[in-house]
């Protein structure tokens, strides 16, 4: 474990790259989130013959949370270029991160009797699509100053 730590973090715990541990952990869960997302959906279009088992409804509500923060974490403390692709792809980071964060945040405040209100029932392609966004900004933002 230690070695991990240091791996991740460097000698001063100032990282090995440029982002410190933000960057492996933005990787690791943007590929969890492509896999969310992209295998029920090509399951449901017949691609592949397998699919993740059904989880529960608080436990997507608590992973749309968690990977909103880290868009978040990557929109907010990226230093991208000001204009260009690197911009764009920052905005998009933070719109996202946004939606997925109303995504999870209401319908768990809802089922824990904190606000009176949640969403609609959201298509399940819908959901997807979100993961897989998701997940491909996620690498986009672990992957930038390698």
């Amino acid at each position: 474990m230690v070695h991990l730590m240091l791996l991740l973090l460097g000698k001063k715990g100032q990282g090995m790259m440029m982002g410190g541990p933000r960057k492996p952990i933005s990787l690791v869960t943007g590929l969890v989130f492509l896999a969310f997302g992209g295998i029920p959906l090509l399951n449901s279009m017949k691609v592949i013959g397998f699919t993740i088992p059904v989880l529960p409804q608080t436990i997507l509500y608590a992973l749309s949370v968690f990977g909103a923060v880290f868009l978040l974490w990557n929109a907010i403390s990226e230093n991208m270029a000001m204009m260009g692709f690197a911009q764009m792809a920052r905005m998009a980071t933070f719109v996202m991160a946004l939606v997925l964060l109303a995504v999870g945040l209401i319908p768990l405040l809802h089922s824990f009797g904190v606000i009176g209100f949640t969403l609609p029932e959201l298509a399940a392609v819908v959901i997807n699509t979100l993961y897989i966004v998701t997940g491909f900004l996620l690498i986009y933002g672990g992957t930038q100053g390698f």
